[in-house]
């Protein structure tokens, strides 16, 4: 991954000094990266990347930056078990990100991928910039995986009207 470009804001950031991470380094990165991301009405800071949803927390009493992805394209329950083998095979060629299937109220799936990072002793920026990173591009690359598995058909024509 290259190095990100030094704005005149980054120019007074030690990129080595460990520092706690909070909820306001998470949105100083965001703004940052030139990211577009939301605080909900709850105060959980997401956003949006490659049509998947994205929230980033502080969890385990300050000790993990839990970044959780998920999938807006909905599944049906009968395709449990596929899913379920789609996760157990990728989970035996990588360990990150964890991917799991919620199920919702109305009966429907949707899968979720998470990473999480120690930051219990603090960060750089630099370690921020990989952690937040990796926990984005981890996601979509389970995303990719399941969306080239199973097309999604209202993104290509009808037969015979391509």
């Amino acid at each position: 991954m290259s190095e990100p470009a030094e704005s005149a804001d980054d120019a007074e950031i030690d990129q080595h000094e460990v520092r706690p991470v909070d909820q306001k380094r998470l949105l100083e990165w965001l703004k940052r990266a030139n990211q577009r991301h939301f605080i909900s009405s709850e105060g959980a800071v997401g956003g949006v990347w490659s049509g998947a949803l994205f929230t980033f927390a502080i969890a385990g009493k300050g000790g993990v930056l839990q970044i959780r992805g998920q999938l807006t394209r909905p599944i049906a329950i009968e395709r449990r078990e596929e899913m379920i083998a789609l996760i157990n095979d990728r989970h035996s060629r990588s360990a990150w990100p964890k991917c799991f299937l919620m199920v919702l109220d109305d009966g429907s799936m949707r899968l979720a991928a998470d990473t999480a990072s120690s930051i219990a002793h603090g960060m750089s920026e630099r370690q921020l910039e990989r952690a937040m990173r990796t926990g984005l591009s981890a996601a979509l690359s389970a995303f990719a995986e399941l969306n080239a598995r199973y097309p999604d058909p209202l993104a290509t024509a009808p037969e015979g009207l391509a």
